[in-house]
């Protein structure tokens, strides 16, 4: 016995079994530390968005995407949907339920790019070009109001105000081709400047394909649609269109007449995203209705499987609807009995598989994945993360989501009224590191991960920046129980370790030996005498990719290697534990570690657990 040496770090948390038979690098528990590329490194930070607001908390949370790539980022909180203008939140809808949750859905057409919101209160569709406006297209005769997601050009709903709570509606498939075009529409005013709304807009109705003629100067000038609100003139005139609301505001280059307006327009209710009607023989395209009845549970989410079918997750069960191709062979089974998810969000689709929050059995709640066998000819359910001990927190208001490799879960610590986890799940490093972040919705964009919070109606981007809104990061790392595999006595003389540390922060380095409190061994200075701060590296303000969108985001810093070494009190043990605090702000990384010279001594139990003799 020499000297044990870990060199790399891979397994992130496992603390379902003993400490002491974890994998070497393990951590047996560890707040706000990530394995990654084979190191342990300090969790990334979080930063406000826009102000703070006010006590409640943001029940949706998504991304837009406008024609031309561009991301707005919407949230439901209050009574509200607001959109981020890349200043602060506006209004888009108001008036809503104040406790009711809502969800999102995007699609994109020859129509133009749009987000469409439901919830108990209606049936939204918004054009991602003019965000302040939106279509209110809730008709109890052609759809209804719940849950939605879209797919396969159709839009799906369940948790529908008007039908059971296991109940699915499928709208119509959008053709994207029932378009009605008017030519030749006169716009009357004079001089340069006209406005107005044109004439074939109703509220269902979203409007596109612009184009406005007229004379000047004997010439004719014409704007055509950029598809983002503008419209632009071949004579050096300005113009804009809200093709929600039909307001059209045009200046030519000079005095115009005969002026008129060529466009497009689109009503989803009329065999559209928001027309579930079906004819009494149904035919293919139409919409439909579905019922999942057995175990009356309510149905809480739908997710699209490997297989391309439906997976609605139950509380206690699931179904399975496939449809066929032609759309008109629909076959609806139940598929378990044995998972169920807590709420709505407790479930992602990835292209691995349906990854969900299975609490049917509440006392032992599992991460599992629906995904082809080994043989490829079935879906089937597999537990994920063994070694992990999930049983530890509570899903009752649980999400999760994708980021990066990650799959991510926001959930609470017993005795908390809100969720301030978030476990981030590597499926195929298979690894789960704990950090700590308020978090009850999330969306991502572009390696940057943005959450709703559960406390206020205010939205954070987290793992951004090396401090937590101003402080340092709240972290430690507790490694493995290390015997070395041997039950005799040892001394080891010293604790060597490698990483990477910015100039303001400092890791303490702390030992326990066979259960005791922990002693400091020493502290790592980012200014320090082990750190070689002629070689820098450039460390990104993102966990993942580096693209910053929508106010101030944390800066990259420079970061340079040290090698530590530490004195290790000569104290006889049987097993030793090492733990990491980073207590300044920036940041640092642990790449290797060595116990440096361990002497064997005799098979005796510590002198801690002794029987001491009277």
């Amino acid at each position: 016995m020499s000297d044990h040496t870990i060199k790399i770090f891979k397994s992130g948390v496992h603390n379902s079994l003993s400490d002491e038979i974890i994998p070497v690098d393990a951590a047996q528990d560890a707040k706000n530390w990530v394995s990654s590329m084979g190191i342990i490194e300090l969790v990334r930070g979080r930063l406000l968005l826009g102000a703070e607001g006010a006590a409640g908390m943001i029940r949706g949370l998504h991304w837009g995407y406008k024609i031309d790539g561009t991301k707005i980022l919407f949230k439901k909180n209050s009574t509200k949907i607001q959109y981020w203008d890349g200043n602060a939140w506006q209004d888009t809808i108001t008036g809503l339920t104040a406790g009711a949750e809502y969800t999102f859905a995007n699609v994109s057409s020859l129509s133009g790019a749009f987000v469409w919101v439901s919830g108990v209160d209606g049936l939204y569709k918004i054009n991602t070009a003019n965000p302040g406006s939106y279509l209110s297209l809730y008709d109890a005769t052609k759809n209804d109001k719940g849950k939605i997601m879209i797919d396969k050009g159709r839009l799906i709903m369940w948790d529908c105000v008007n039908a059971s709570k296991t109940t699915i509606k499928l709208s119509h498939i959008d053709g994207q081709d029932n378009y009605t075009t008017v030519a030749s529409e006169v716009i009357s005013g004079s001089g340069a400047t006209y406005a107005g709304i044109l004439g074939a807009k109703t509220e269902s109705r979203n409007i596109f394909a612009v184009v406005i003629k007229g004379t000047t100067g004997g010439t004719l000038e014409t704007f055509t649609d950029n598809k983002d609100g503008t419209l632009t003139s071949d004579k050096g005139g300005t113009g804009t269109i809200n093709y929600t609301t039909g307001a059209y505001s045009i200046t030519f280059s000079a005095t115009a007449t005969s002026v008129t307006a060529d466009y497009q327009w689109e009503d989803s209710q009329d065999e559209g995203l928001a027309d579930f009607t079906f004819s009494a023989t149904r035919v293919a395209s139409e919409g439909n209705r579905i019922t999942q009845d057995i175990g009356g549970d309510a149905l809480s989410k739908i997710e699209v499987g490997q297989d391309g079918a439906y997976y609605s997750l139950k509380e206690q069960s699931s179904y399975r609807l496939a449809i066929s191709a032609d759309d008109t062979t629909f076959e609806n089974l139940v598929y378990r009995r044995e998972i169920g998810i807590p709420n709505f969000r407790a479930s992602v689709s990835t292209s691995k598989g349906i990854v969900f929050m299975n609490t049917a059995n509440p006392d032992n709640p599992e991460l599992t994945i629906l995904k082809r066998n080994s043989l490829g000819d079935s879906i089937e359910p597999y537990t994920l993360f063994p070694h992990f001990d999930f049983s530890l927190y509570d899903y009752s208001d649980c999400a999760i989501d994708t980021y990066d490799n990650y799959v991510i879960i926001a959930c609470k610590e017993e005795g908390f009224d809100f969720n301030n986890i978030i476990l981030l799940c590597d499926i195929v490093g298979e690894t789960v590191d704990i950090t700590h972040y308020p978090a009850r919705v999330f969306a991502k964009d572009n390696g940057v991960l943005y959450v709703g919070s559960p406390i206020t109606e205010s939205v954070y981007k987290i793992f951004n920046g090396f401090d937590d809104e101003g402080d340092a990061i709240d972290n430690f790392w507790t490694g493995r129980g290390e015997t070395y595999k041997s039950e005799f006595l040892k001394k080891f003389k010293r604790y060597r370790l490698q990483g990477l540390i910015s100039k303001d922060q400092e890791l303490e380095v702390y030992i326990s030996y066979d259960g005791e409190g922990f002693t400091l061994l020493g502290t790592i200075s980012g200014s320090g005498d082990s750190v070689d701060s002629s070689e820098t590296e450039t460390i990104g303000a993102n966990m993942i990719g580096e693209e910053q969108i929508g106010g101030p985001d944390g800066e990259s810093i420079s970061g340079s290697p040290y090698y530590a070494e530490f004195k290790v009190p000569q104290t006889k043990f049987r097993k030793r534990t090492i733990k990491f605090v980073a207590t300044g702000i920036g940041y640092v990384s642990v790449n290797n570690t060595s116990d440096f010279n361990i002497i064997p001594f005799e098979n005796k139990i510590p002198s801690r657990f002794r029987v001491k003799k009277t």
